[in-house]
C-alpha cells in the first residue's frame, strides 16, 4: 500500500534542499549586484515553504520508504525540482514562455545541455551559475545528493538509490548508502574543484572556470558563454576539459576505490573501462585520420578536434568545438551510434553505458556457441562475475524501451512538423541526455528556442525518461503500480 505521506516527507526534504541551492544563486546575485536577487529570493522562499510545509505536515509518514513509495518519489521530485528551478528564467524575462523554462531547467537538471536560449552571453552571472549548478545536482542525481546531507542512520537511502537508477556499485564501498553518498560525492566534488583550478590556470576567468568544471564533471553542456569553449579557442583549456571528460565518464566508485584506496589496479581490470576506451581512441584516431585527409585539417590540430568532440560526444557532455556536420559523412553514423553508448555505468554520462554494450556484444558472441554445442553450459562473465539470465532479461527490456521511446519521439517530433533528420536527432539526444543535435533545421551549435512548445515539454519528457533509465519513469504510469498487493 502506498502511504501518501511518507511520499511527501520525502518530497519536502528533497524540496527545502533546492531552497538551499537557490539560497546559494541569491548570494552570488548580490555578490554581482544583480538584479535577480528578488527573483532568487522568492523562489528560494517558495522553495522552503513548500519544502517546510510538506514535511512538517507528514511526520507521520514512514522513514523508510517501500519500492513502489521509492519509484514515485524518484519520478516525481525531477519534475518538481524543474518546476520550482525554471522560476529564476521566467522571473527574470529571458525566457518568455513556461514551455522554454521549464525545458531549461529540466535540460539542466538531467544532464542533457541543450540548450532553449539564444541570449547566453546577455544572461547575468547568478543565472549562470544556476544553470551550472543544476547540472552539477544533476550528474549523480538529486536523490543521491540529498542522502549526502542526511544522517548516516538515515533508512530510505537504499531504496531511493535503487529507484534513481545510477548504477553505482556501492557494496565495494561501504554496506551503508549514506556513507558511500558521502564519499562519492567528496570524491566528485574534489575533482570539480581540481578540474576548476586546472581551467583558471589554463587562461579562464575564475567565474567561467567554476561553471565550466561544474558541466565538464556532470557532463552536461551547458557553458557561460554563448560560443562555449571556442570562445577560449586555447589547445590548453581543450586539453583540460577532455582530460576530466574522461574522468567523468568512468565508474566513480572504481575512482573512489583506486584515488584513496590505492587500488589502482581495479582500474585496468575493468573490462568496462577498458571497452570504453578501446572504443573512443579508435573512434578519435578514425576521425583524426578523416579530418587530415578529407578536411585538409593539421595533424595537430585534427587530433586536437577530434578527441575534444569523440570524447564529448561518447560521454554525452555535449561540449563541441569543431561542427562535426561538416566531418566525413560515414563519421555521422558511427558518431551517431557511439552517442547512444555513453560511457561506464556509475559515471555521470547518459546513454546506455558502455556495460550494458558489452553485455549484449558478449551475449551475441556466446549465442553462437550454444547453437554449436546445445547441451554445453557456457556462461557469460563481465569482471569474472557471471551474468545471470534474469539480468539478461532486465537488459533486453530497457534496450527495447529505450529505443522504442526515441522511435516514438521522432515520430512525434515529425508529426510537429520537424524534418525527418531533425526529429531522429532530436529523440536520441533528448533519451541518451546527449545534448548536441545534426540535422537541417538546427546543428550542434544551434540553440532550440525555435521549437514549438509541444516539443519543448515533449523534450522534456523524453530528457527525463532518458536520464531516469526509463523504468522509474514509466513504472507508475502502469496499472500494476497502483493495485493493492
Amino acid at each position: 500500500m502506498i502511504s501518501f505521506k511518507t511520499i511527501a516527507r520525502y518530497l519536502g526534504m528533497l524540496i527545502i534542499l533546492e531552497g538551499i541551492l537557490l539560497f546559494l544563486c541569491l548570494i552570488v546575485a548580490f555578490y554581482y549586484g544583480e538584479s535577480q536577487v528578488k527573483n532568487f529570493a522568492l523562489t528560494s522562499g517558495v522553495a522552503f515553504i513548500v519544502g517546510l510545509s510538506l514535511y512538517y505536515a507528514c511526520k507521520a509518514g514512514r522513514k523508510n520508504p517501500n519500492r513502489r513509495e521509492a519509484y514515485f518519489i524518484v519520478g516525481i521530485v525531477w519534475i518538481i525540482f524543474s518546476f520550482i528551478g525554471m522560476l529564476p528564467f521566467l522571473l527574470s524575462g529571458f525566457c518568455p514562455s513556461v514551455s522554454t523554462a521549464f525545458f531549461e531547467a529540466m535540460s539542466g537538471f538531467t544532464t542533457t545541455g541543450v540548450s532553449a536560449l539564444n541570449n547566453i552571453d546577455s544572461l547575468p552571472h547568478s543565472l549562470l551559475f544556476w544553470r551550472s549548478l543544476t547540472h552539477w545536482i544533476g550528474g549523480l542525481g538529486i536523490v543521491f545528493f540529498t542522502i549526502t546531507l542526511l544522517p548516516n542512520n538515515f533508512q530510505g537511502g537504499s531504496q531511493l538509490l535503487t529507484a534513481e537508477k545510477i548504477g553505482l556499485s556501492t557494496e565495494k564501498i561501504h554496506p551503508r548508502s549514506s556513507t558511500t553518498a558521502k564519499w562519492l560525492w567528496s570524491l566528485y566534488a574534489f575533482l570539480t574543484l581540481v578540474c576548476a583550478l586546472c581551467l583558471w590556470g589554463c587562461g579562464m576567468t575564475l567565474f567561467d572556470s567554476l561553471n565550466f568544471s561544474m558541466s565538464t564533471m556532470a557532463t552536461g553542456g551547458f557553458a557561460p558563454r554563448a560560443n562555449g569553449v571556442l570562445y577560449y579557442n586555447s589547445p590548453c583549456i581543450d586539453f583540460v576539459i577532455i582530460v576530466f571528460m574522461f574522468i567523468a565518464g568512468m565508474n566513480f566508485s572504481l575512482l573512489y576505490l583506486a584515488i584513496f584506496k590505492h587500488k589502482v589496479k581495479a582500474l585496468f581490470k575493468n573490462e568496462e573501462l577498458r571497452f570504453f576506451l578501446y572504443v573512443l581512441l579508435a573512434l578519435g584516431t578514425v576521425s583524426a585520420v578523416s579530418l587530415i585527409m578529407y578536411n585538409h585539417y593539421s595533424p595537430l590540430h585534427a587530433v586536437r578536434v577530434a578527441f575534444f568532440n569523440i570524447v564529448s560526444l561518447q560521454t554525452t557532455t555535449g561540449f563541441v568545438s569543431d561542427n562535426y556536420a561538416m566531418w566525413f559523412p560515414p563519421l555521422w553514423l558511427i558518431i551517431l551510434v557511439v552517442n547512444m553508448m555513453g560511457a561506464c555505468a556509475g559515471s555521470t554520462t547518459g546513454g546506455l553505458k558502455a556495460i550494458r554494450i558489452l553485455i549484449v556484444f558478449k551475449t551475441a558472441t556466446c549465442q553462437f556457441k550454444r547453437l554449436l554445442h546445445p547441451n554445453a553450459v557456457i556462461p557469460i562473465r563481465v569482471n569474472k562475475v557471471p551474468v545471470y539470465e534474469s539480468t539478461e532479461h532486465v537488459l533486453l527490456s530497457y534496450f527495447v524501451l529505450f529505443f522504442f521511446l526515441i522511435f516514438c519521439g521522432a515520430v512525434a517530433f515529425s508529426a510537429i512538423g520537424l524534418p525527418l533528420l531533425d526529429s531522429a536527432s532530436l529523440a536520441i539526444s533528448c533519451v541518451a541526455n546527449i545534448g548536441p543535435i545534426s540535422g537541417h533545421m538546427f546543428g550542434p551549435y544551434d540553440d532550440l528556442n525555435a521549437l514549438p512548445a509541444i516539443a519543448k515539454w515533449l523534450c522534456s519528457f523524453l530528457m527525463l525518461a532518458g536520464r531516469l533509465e526509463v523504468f522509474s519513469v514509466m513504472l507508475p504510469l502502469t496499472m500494476a503500480f497502483w493495485k493493492k498487493d
